[in-house]
């Protein structure tokens, strides 16, 4: 016991003379997409609704199903990338106490819109191309900036496995006549390397906590908003190809609507939204 001490101290005073321990690998993670590339991500999501009103509680369920269409249009010498999209598919689903019916968007269908990205997965500008009509709220935010809200942001600097660095942003979207803002800061943190879906990615944590506001018109009454959400996932990079394979979360939104006019009433719901955002190949 004594021997196998003493061997060890020996260790540790000959790494203090000849230098620091081994310093931990650290990897520069960034999105290098290329010119004349397409690619396609299949978006999904189920959630489960609670809502109160009078008195009475509701509860409903649905889904969400999209396919986005993704053409890298050019690629500037500091590394920005304008991606042009367009939705191949888009249908949703709902189902409470009086109803269960299957939306199809076809009025979004193939309507293009411009963002252009940075290295890091950051929102340089968006705008759209094509005209939308639409009074489900798939207009010029959704479709010109999808697939930047599911991009991962990734560190400025390289990071070694188990580091975390944040990303603080706040995003209004235009919904028909009305509009929300949202802020929010999401810490991520690097994990070990794995296979997804046929990728050897880099393994990205995700817990995220955002506040919402804003107003919506909904035949023809203001509805104000307010609310909260958390969540928590993992998305997953592919280094040498430098896209994005999949993100995946999970997430509880509590949000207060306001109606104001003869039918005044505050109506509270809280939602569990459990989504996935994957490469097609």
């Amino acid at each position: 016991m004594e021997a196998t001490i003493k061997k060890t101290f020996c260790v540790l005073i000959s790494v203090l003379m000849t230098g620091t321990l081994p310093a931990q690998e650290k990897f520069s993670l960034e999105f290098s997409y290329k010119q004349g590339q397409v690619f396609r991500y299949r978006s999904s999501s189920t959630y489960d609704m609670t809502q109160e009103m009078n008195g009475q509680e509701m509860k409903m369920s649905g889904t969400n199903s999209s396919v986005l269409k993704l053409e890298v249009e050019s690629v500037s010498a500091g590394g920005n990338m304008t991606f042009i999209n367009s939705y191949e598919e888009m249908k949703s689903s709902m189902k409470n106490n009086m109803m269960d019916t299957t939306i199809i968007q076809n009025d979004v269908i193939g309507k293009r819109g411009k963002v252009v990205i940075d290295k890091s997965g950051k929102e340089i500008s968006k705008e759209m191309i094509d005209t939308v009509k639409s009074d489900r709220g798939a207009g010029a935010g959704s479709i010109a900036s999808m697939y930047s809200v599911n991009f991962v942001k990734l560190p400025d600097n390289p990071v070694a496995i188990g580091e975390k660095w944040t990303y603080s942003h706040t995003d209004t979207t235009k919904m028909g006549e009305g509009y929300t803002v949202t802020s929010a800061e999401t810490e991520y943190t690097l994990l070990q390397k794995e296979m997804k879906d046929g990728h050897e990615c880099f393994n990205i944590a995700i817990v995220s906590k955002s506040e919402t506001t804003g107003k919506l018109m909904q035949m023809g009454m203001e509805v104000f908003l307010e609310g909260s959400a958390e969540s928590r996932g993992a998305a997953w990079i592919d280094p040498k190809l430098g896209i994005l394979v999949a993100r995946e979360t999970e997430s509880t939104q509590d949000i207060t609507y306001a109606l104001t006019g003869q039918m005044k009433m505050s109506i509270p719901s809280t939602q569990i939204i459990k989504s996935s955002y994957k490469l097609l190949e």
